[in-house]
């Protein structure tokens, strides 16, 4: 172990460059600063001479040295020609005020990246180094070879941008990705228009040679009318994938080759499926996940998917136990995607956000010529008709409701407001976050409606017993918001993204989706999630047999919501998670409790 005094210090530069906040880590050894490609820093800003300033990071400190640049660099607003720096100067390159800051190294190095949708060339450059493409008109070879990595890496590859970007960097007329499929090519993505590939001899040989092999071909280039660079790849079963790129490739040969051979490697751990539709939805032996939906790996989550899936056939009630937050809507919908009901609709119902003397109605329908002006409708059992029902939040359903519920599940036939009994054929699962047990003993849920609804009770593991998910989550989420902002965000630190999964959680998946979109919104354009953009709850959060830490800041609002967090809680966690009781222990109404929720990401 080292000493305080001789760990390494990681520094960078962040503030606000070209109408953007921008943060540029500082490496051992020389870091330029300019305004031109090369520089170790770039800051494209008038005024920023082109070789402007030079930093040094030794075991000695960081050295700052002006290079001759006509604005001049200060320090804390004084002009320098040479100085050390500490961390917390305020740095003045031309007109770009910069502040320097200290950095454990786990809050600069990226533990998930983020693959966004930008193009291709976008994701060989960094935000701290500067690739001059304008310069050499190629990209090179590394870095073609790190575009396709990092393209066929992507859970939905964007191959036809891929091979635009090759087709354009080879100096390639046209280009191919496809697969063999019966010894005859099948497009996958294309760029520029092929000869008949069907018409030539070579190609035709070369291919149906690879197909009877099962062994990976190297590239080889096929003389005739138009010169032909083909590479193909066993893959598994009779299909084999393969790149052809035509074209005068004379003098690139082992460039071209190395290219292709590597794109043929990388795509065959893609399935052939995958390359040519992504698929709707993910599956598991004997259940269906819907999209949108992230699959825990955790050992709770695959124990909780062990009871699920004998749950898949027939139409037993199931009764699905969780904290707010925890998904319970999307595991009911994977049980009915999963079963043979799949095919009819789902519908589901909140039974506490709609006012009691509405649920009826919602719930059974109206009958015809109720009342002048009241339209005939159907409820949501006859919407589910042939499919499945979620009763959602069941356990704050009115009492005297809760008797017209168990007739119509006794019987399988509702009866809408003012109108004739309707027979419904629909698998019912319900859902709550409250302590049924106990409102059996207050009574204030009836015992033979629990037995009803209850032909299994699965309980859902809230997110702080499957803390191994919160990576996955994070990085499926971090996709989803990059993609809704349009925003390029590198990823997240190690740091930042432990700080999320040591966390509690009170309010589960939903309240993690919630945090990080709020930090997808905050962070700066081409840069990383750290540390500093974690809220500040979540940072302050004590371990379990911990005390409270000491304020990170007196910032009065910050630690207002960090109180109001932990009341809330508190008060949820008495009340068995049912909301109009928290709301009275806080002396507050329903919805201004559910007012503070929302705005401190716990709704």
């Amino acid at each position: 172990m080292t000493d305080a005094g001789a760990r390494q210090v990681h520094y960078r530069l962040r503030g606000e460059v070209a109408g953007s906040t921008r943060a540029y880590a500082l490496h051992p050894g020389e870091n330029w600063v300019g305004s031109v490609a090369g520089n170790s820093i770039v800051l494209p800003v008038r005024g920023v001479s082109r070789r402007h300033a030079l930093l040094t990071l030794d075991p000695e400190g960081l050295t700052l040295e002006d290079m001759g640049s006509r604005n001049g660099t200060l320090v804390k607003g004084v002009r320098v020609q040479r100085t050390r720096l500490r961390a917390g100067d305020e740095i003045r390159v031309g007109p770009v005020r910069l502040r320097l800051e200290e950095v454990e190294p786990e809050d600069t190095t990226i533990a998930i990246t983020v693959r966004s949708d930008a193009p291709v060339p976008g994701l060989a450059e960094d935000d701290t180094t500067s690739t001059p493409i304008e310069e050499t008109g190629r990209i090179g070879l590394g870095l073609l070879e790190a575009a396709i990595a990092r393209v066929c890496a992507r859970p939905e590859p964007d191959l036809q941008g891929l091979v635009a970007l090759l087709s354009r960097e080879l100096g390639a007329s046209s280009m191919c990705i496809f697969e063999a499929r019966k010894g005859e090519p099948v497009a996958i993505a294309t760029s520029g228009v092929l000869p008949d590939l069907s018409r030539h001899r070579r190609f035709v040989e070369l291919l149906r040679g690879a197909a009877a092999s099962g062994q990976a071909v190297r590239a080889t280039t096929l003389e005739g009318e138009v010169p032909l660079t083909c590479a193909i790849g066993a893959g598994a079963g009779p299909d084999r994938l393969g790149v052809v790129v035509a074209g005068d490739l004379r003098g690139r040969g082992r460039e071209v080759g190395a290219v292709l051979r590597m794109l043929v490697v990388l795509c065959q751990r893609l399935r052939p499926e995958a390359l040519a539709a992504p698929a709707p939805r993910a599956e598991d032996p004997g259940l269906a996940f819907p999209e949108g939906y992230v699959p825990g790996s955790s050992p709770a989550m695959r124990s909780f998917y062990g009871q699920l899936r004998p749950l898949v056939q027939g139409d037993l009630p199931v009764l699905l136990l969780g904290e707010t937050g925890v998904g319970k809507e999307f595991l009911a919908r994977i049980l009915h995607d999963s079963s043979p009901r799949r095919k009819g609709p789902f519908v589901a119902i909140n039974c506490a956000a709609i006012p009691a003397d509405l649920l009826e109605a919602e719930m059974f329908g109206i009958g015809k010529g109720i009342a002048t002006g009241v339209a005939e409708r159907r409820g949501k059992f006859q919407m589910a008709e042939g499919g499945t029902l979620l009763l959602d939040e069941i356990g704050d359903m009115p009492l005297e409701l809760q008797a017209k519920l168990l007739r119509a599940l006794q019987e399988k036939e509702v009866q809408p407001v003012g109108g004739a009994p309707v027979p419904v054929d629909i698998r019912i699962v319900a859902a709550t976050n409250s302590d049924l047990q106990r409102r059996m003993e207050e009574g204030r849920f009836r015992r033979d409606l629990y037995f009803r609804v209850a032909g299994f009770a699965l309980h859902v593991p809230p997110l702080r017993e499957r803390r191994e998910d919160v990576p996955v989550l994070v990085e499926s989420f971090l996709r989803a918001f990059t993609r809704e902002t349009g925003k390029a965000v590198r990823g997240i630190t190690v740091k930042a993204l432990r700080a999320l999964t040591e966390y509690a959680w009170p309010g589960n998946v939903r309240e993690l989706e919630h945090e990080v979109r709020r930090l997808v919104y905050l962070c700066p354009e081409g840069q990383a999630i750290d540390s500093t953009m974690i809220s500040l709850p979540i940072l302050a959060e004590p371990h379990e047999g911990g005390s409270d830490p000491a304020l990170d800041t007196l910032e009065l609002a910050m630690n207002v919501n960090a109180l109001e967090r932990r009341l809330i809680r508190e008060a949820l966690d008495k009340a068995g998670g049912n909301r109009t009781q928290a709301a009275k222990l806080l002396s507050i109404s329903r919805n201004g409790l559910a007012i503070k929720m929302e705005k401190l990401g716990l709704a």
